[in-house]
């Protein structure tokens, strides 16, 4: 563990730029973005990015391919090679940056990395994703709408990142996750000094401050069985009712994974296949041929929640919600997942008094 001066962080950026493209907060349009890093704009004042991590390694837009017809040949470009270098390897030039990235977009990380890299290995995200360094940053003081507690996935992070930064006063804390955080602090090791003996307690101490701050919690641990009970719920027509298809939800969300390919023209002889971010609360989505859809609303609005809080779980042996909270914030209808949950748990009995400690969530 290190310590870092609050005073010599802009600095410490500028420096890794020298060797890497460092991606950093920025305020833009009274938004928070995580962009190039930007001195004039940078900012460490912020809840969390407005759009989530994914963006980065499994992008709203990529091309799987492009095509040009020649001299009556159709020729095919399938793009950058995939590089040879793996996770393991520790030299930061060319590698990215994506520096403040808050504890639960960390957990979010290792659900797409098990979805996109396991059973089925997509080269794209495989090729973001092995050339970027995770620097974390535990968060002190939770959003209005931030459940990361509930969920066991902040406000401090646990694994998952190459740095992690924790605010102690006028000092970061700084922890090392991997042979690439080990590496980025030797790059700028007169930026670093060893932390002391008081690390530790003093970073438990601000874990439990930060955890008092949380306003939204999830109150009861048994969040499949509630879902598993309440399937038919009155409030799913209700819900389904409110809800105007704007796709807000899955767009912004850490977890989604849903996309669509499609064939895009460059020219009279040319054009691409390109994947695109795609939801499955849309109806074009779900459609089957002849026009039939096997969800209608009612089904739509319950299966993102059953989803995000049930199936994943199943299938891939981890939460697929982390808490961030941008469902909440983003749905122009006030559809709100944990209000959602915490009805089901007062009326099945199955309340409890939490505390917004981190837990394991059942």
């Amino acid at each position: 563990m290190y310590y870092l001066n609050q005073k010599d962080l802009s600095a410490l950026l500028l420096r890794w730029t020298e060797a890497a493209e460092v991606y950093a907060p920025k305020r833009e349009a009274g938004q928070v973005m995580l962009m190039p890093y930007d001195e004039e704009a940078f900012t460490m004042n912020y809840v969390n990015f407005a759009f989530p991590l994914k963006e980065h390694l499994f992008r709203q837009r990529e091309v799987l391919f492009s095509w040009e017809e020649k001299d009556g040949n159709i020729l095919l470009d399938a793009g950058q090679s995939p590089p040879s270098s793996s996770r393991k390897d520790t030299n930061i030039e060319g590698k990215r940056i994506l520096f403040g990235v808050r504890p639960c977009e960390v957990d979010s990380t290792l659900y797409t990395d098990k979805f996109f890299l396991s059973e089925y290995h997509d080269e794209f995200y495989a090729r973001n994703r092995r050339g970027t360094a995770i620097v974390a940053v535990n968060c002190i003081q939770a959003g209005e709408t931030c459940f990361c507690s509930s969920m066991g996935t902040g406000p401090f992070a646990t694994e998952g990142y190459d740095l992690l930064f924790t605010s102690l006063e006028d000092r970061y804390l700084v922890e090392v996750g991997s042979d690439l955080g080990e590496n980025l602090i030797l790059f700028a090791a007169d930026f670093f000094r060893p932390a002391d003996s008081e690390a530790k307690t003093k970073k438990e101490k601000a874990q439990e401050a930060a955890l008092d701050t949380f306003v939204t919690r999830i109150l009861t641990d048994e969040i499949a069985k509630v879902l598993e009970e309440n399937f038919d719920h009155p409030i799913w027509e209700e819900k389904a009712k409110d809800c105007i298809g704007c796709n807000g939800c899955t767009i912004l969300c850490p977890t989604c994974t849903c996309f669509n390919v499609v064939e895009e023209a460059t020219g009279e002889s040319s054009g691409c296949r390109v994947r695109y971010w795609d939801s499955c609360q849309s109806d074009s989505f779900t459609r089957n041929a002849n026009q039939q859809n096997p969800r209608d609303a009612v089904a739509r609005v319950r299966y993102r929640v059953y989803d995000k809080f049930k199936y994943i779980d199943e299938k891939f042996h981890m939460k697929g919600c982390n808490g961030c909270g941008r469902c909440i914030n983003v749905c122009p209808a006030a559809i709100d997942v944990v209000e959602i949950i915490n009805l089901f748990a007062e009326e099945s009995g199955q309340q409890e008094a939490s505390k917004g400690k981190m837990g394991e969530i059942k």
